[in-house]
């Protein structure tokens, strides 16, 4: 069982018990959900949630067409959690008129590790070399889901987001993560450049992405250490001091008559890259 559905450990047979209760709890408007409460939707994202024992969980809301569904799909995972029903158009409502394929989990948002903990983490020990990815000031949900999609994907050890200039957790970013972000270790940042100055200090190679870089990307592969890859902002790309305090800068050789990557795509290319050391071991 979940511990953290203990609140909610009730099912709803009829989709109406306690509905009085519930909607005092919301109107159908995010912002009326109670403290630090989010709303999650599609089937990828939900599933990958309820099976993540880290994630609290409070209840979800569906249609009545869909509440058998989901009423199976708890029932497998030997969950108890509410299920609430309420018709399309009020969880368009609930989930600001973004896409939701007829349910929303109401969850938490996830808790970040702190650098100092994830350095002290048992996983810090292992023989492979660890892989992080820290985003400068990248604040597009979309991008910050995908490129967590892909840090997953590639084998990375952690995504670290800077506390003050990176999106938090909402339905649209995890559900570009594609539910990897249910898997993948997520670091928050104090300070961009006393972060990068510990991770030098406990010998990581800090390579920054930059269109200047002097560093091919394809260099990447030979890489034996502890690395961490910075990628900037969508627009202004790496801060001044971001640049200043890594160890080199990397590019990635385009068309020239192309401006840029996305900076999602430009972070698959450099993880592509960096992880084929460690697949070849």
């Amino acid at each position: 069982m979940n511990k953290n559905s203990k609140k909610n450990n009730n099912y709803n047979s009829t989709g109406e018990t306690n509905q009085k209760t519930k909607e005092k709890n919301f109107r159908f408007n995010n912002r009326l959900l109670k403290i630090n409460q989010i709303p999650l939707a599609g089937k990828h994202s939900i599933l990958s949630a309820l099976k993540n024992k880290k994630r609290k969980l409070h209840y979800i809301i569906t249609t009545n067409t869909n509440y058998s569904k989901w009423k199976d799909e708890i029932n497998n995972l030997k969950l108890k959690l509410e299920i609430v029903i309420k018709t399309k158009e009020e969880i368009n409502k609930i989930n600001n008129n973004k896409p939701h394929q007829n349910v929303v989990l109401v969850t938490e948002p996830l808790q970040r590790m702190s650098m100092n903990e994830f350095l002290s983490d048992l996983r810090f020990n292992k023989k492979i070399p660890i892989r992080l990815v820290l985003l400068d000031g990248v604040s597009d949900p979309q991008n910050v889901g995908a490129i967590i999609r892909s840090a997953l994907a590639f084998k990375m050890d952690g995504l670290a987001l800077s506390q003050r200039n990176s999106p938090q957790e909402t339905s649209a970013l995890t559900k570009a993560s594609s539910g990897a972000i249910e898997k993948l270790q997520i670091i928050e940042l104090s300070n961009m450049s006393r972060e990068i100055k510990k991770l030098q200090e406990v010998n990581f190679n800090i390579y920054g992405l930059a269109g200047d870089g002097e560093m091919d990307v394809s260099e990447l592969e030979n890489e034996t250490g502890n690395v961490a890859l910075i990628l900037g902002s969508e627009g202004k790309g790496l801060r001044r001091l971001t640049k200043e305090n890594v160890d080199r800068l990397i590019k990635i050789p385009i068309n020239v008559e192309s401006n840029s990557l996305n900076v999602s795509n430009a972070a698959s290319v450099a993880m592509f890259q960096l992880q084929k050391n460690i697949t070849k071991n």
